[in-house]
């Protein structure tokens, strides 16, 4: 049995309230063990054994209970702990987000996001993360989310990096 953290993109987001004891009633029902959840934006910690449907399984659970799709982004505990302990920009000041990808995107269509960072905003990919360090409110950014779908090719869901680390501490180490 091993321990996974399941990033939903756009729950609670509106219309798509859902309370997280019905998410990890969702989860449970759908097999999944030992399932936790972490603040009401879609962060399942649960344990199952290996198998590469997992991500698949839950979407198809959560798409079945909650009548809309739910796409799933799966980090493996240690993957996740990694993530958390990453730091791209080696202590430089800001705030730190995390968008997690469902797979490692086409190195220029990496390159290419980079390049859109400014004086203000940072960004580096590294496997299936893109790291944005930015100055000040992120509603004052001129990066956008929209951009590294766009670029990237792929859908995405974003933490910060407070709450990135705080699940690893919670749950994972």
């Amino acid at each position: 049995m091993n321990r996974y953290v399941a990033l939903l993109r756009a729950i609670n987001t509106p219309p798509r309230h859902v309370k997280m004891d019905r998410l990890r009633t969702i989860v449970r029902g759908a097999g999944f063990e030992n399932v936790a959840t972490y603040i009401a934006s879609g962060n399942v910690i649960f344990d199952a054994e290996p198998s590469s449907d997992l991500a698949h399984r839950m979407e198809a659970a959560l798409s079945d209970a909650l009548g809309f799709e739910v796409p799933v982004f799966l980090r493996t505990s240690h993957e996740f702990v990694e993530i958390a302990d990453r730091d791209p920009f080696n202590g430089a000041p800001g705030s730190l987000e995390v968008s997690f990808l469902p797979a490692v995107p086409d190195a220029m269509a990496a390159r290419s996001l980079v390049d859109t960072a400014t004086a203000t905003d940072r960004l580096a990919v590294i496997g299936r993360e893109v790291y944005w360090l930015h100055d000040g409110p992120r509603i004052t950014s001129d990066h956008k989310e929209s951009t590294v779908v766009r670029l990237l090719g792929m859908p995405t869901t974003q933490r910060s990096s407070n709450t990135v680390r705080k699940i690893a501490d919670r749950f994972l180490r």
